[in-house]
């Protein structure tokens, strides 16, 4: 009777070893040490044991296989002396049904549904077991760290980063992470694939003015563009060779120098390619103090305009100061068409085209709406018929969709190509 309760008490330990080493294997480093600095209660011995997860898997893998060898050698007594002779076969198939269900099986199913509250419940007894049996521990972990000398793979990263945005893109949609943190997540991670030509204002769109023009001549509209630095050229306008800081406009006001010229009172500022990588940039910037970039081309050409807000805000989003407003693009043609920003609430959009079926919430952006169905980021150019809708991209980066034009899908029908989704 006495081994049977021995046989039983070592098919609970063998439970307790396969679960425990599921449910350990199964937490990152990073959750153990967010359960440490929240206090839970074990969340101490399972870091220590994460620090070293090769001595945690030795303590854990020799816990198993001792009382699973211990068990298999008592169930043989046990079916000796009860079979004779048929008992070590019996013994052999009925324990492995055994240590199969009960040792293995059922305690890793509950161990992998429960990871982390059984890691914190049973981290203090392995730590103990790892401290009682050190010395053969500490054997035979240089005995495998000098096996693994040998060979040269190369260790893995602990989290890799497309495991963070899945981890991030799971807590929004568990509600543990609000939308708006889940793009600033996601903006930081295109960051750095980002080129300067994405973000910066095109040279159309670059306000400047003529370098040889004095503060009298020029406040005017300098006080209507309300910009605190202005680009200045000399003749071409695409000749951007000196900026001019509004504080220094000031200050020159403030000595009387009225007739100064605006090259006079400039300073060069950085040039750097077009194809310069967006996080470089933000460093140089960082480092030089520099807030205006003039983008120039292969061959030295303008190509446009940068500045740290725009690197900031492919980062937080869009940023007004007190005297802007958000403007939304939102234009009607008169040939049933529509232009969009990818910014306008889809609310918008059904009001305006009325009784039509769009899988969206009226809060959805333009942007969400699209990039949820295509599930992924289009580029400029590229027509889909989403629902009840004809959808072209007119411009787009590599993080999101600037501007949309939309039409009735059965006012398009057959005079397009087009890729259909729903």
């Amino acid at each position: 009777m006495s081994n049977i309760v021995v046989l039983l008490l070592l098919l609970l330990l063998s439970a307790f070893f396969s679960g425990s080493e599921i449910a350990l294997v199964s937490v990152s480093r990073i959750r153990a040490e967010a359960l440490l600095r929240e206090k839970r209660r074990g969340a101490r011995a399972l870091y220590l044991l994460k620090q070293n997860p090769n001595r945690m898997l030795i303590v854990l893998l020799i816990g198993n296989n001792v009382v699973n060898i211990a068990a298999s050698a008592i169930g043989t007594v046990l079916a000796t002396h009860y079979f004779g002779e048929l008992g070590p076969g019996l013994a052999v198939g009925f324990l492995t049904l055994l240590i199969l269900i009960f040792g293995e099986i059922t305690p890793k199913a509950l161990a992998v549904n429960h990871a982390t509250s059984i890691s914190l419940a049973v981290a203090p007894m392995i730590l103990f077991f790892g401290r009682l049996f050190s010395p053969i521990i500490w054997l035979l972990e240089h005995f495998t760290s000098w096996l693994q000398s040998h060979f040269t793979l190369q260790a893995e990263p602990a989290v890799t980063e497309s495991e963070v945005v899945s981890m991030v893109n799971h807590g929004a949609s568990e509600g543990t992470i609000e939308h708006d943190e889940k793009e600033m997540i996601q903006r930081i991670f295109a960051f750095d694939t980002l080129r300067v030509g994405d973000v910066m204002i095109p040279r159309s769109e670059v306000v400047s003015m003529e370098g040889s023009r004095t503060i009298r001549d020029a406040l005017g509209d300098i006080l209507s563009h309300r910009h605190s630095r202005i680009p200045l050229h000399t003749g071409d306008t695409n000749d951007i060779t000196m900026v001019v800081h509004l504080r220094d406009i000031l200050a020159a006001i403030q000595a009387g120098r009225w007739d100064v010229s605006l090259m006079d009172i400039a300073h060069p500022p950085m040039f750097v390619p077009v194809n310069q990588r967006v996080d470089e940039l933000f460093e140089n910037i960082r480092k030089k103090k520099e807030r205006t970039i003039i983008v120039v081309g292969p061959f030295g050409n303008m190509r446009g305009l940068c500045t740290l807000e725009d690197l900031v805000e492919e980062l937080v989003g869009e940023i007004y100061d007190d005297k802007e407003r958000p403007k939304e693009f939102f234009h009607p043609t008169p040939d049933g068409e529509l232009l969009v920003e990818g910014k306008v609430a889809m609310r918008r959009v059904l009001e305006y085209f009325g009784d039509i079926h769009l899988d969206c919430k009226p809060t959805d952006s333009v942007n969400e709406w699209i990039l949820r169905s295509v599930e992924r980021i289009p580029a400029a150019n590229e027509q889909f018929v989403i629902d009840d809708l004809w959808v072209v991209v007119e411009r787009a980066s590599l993080n999101r969709i600037h501007n949309v034009r939309m039409a009735l899908r059965s006012e398009v029908t057959g005079k397009t190509q087009h890729i259909e989704f729903r």
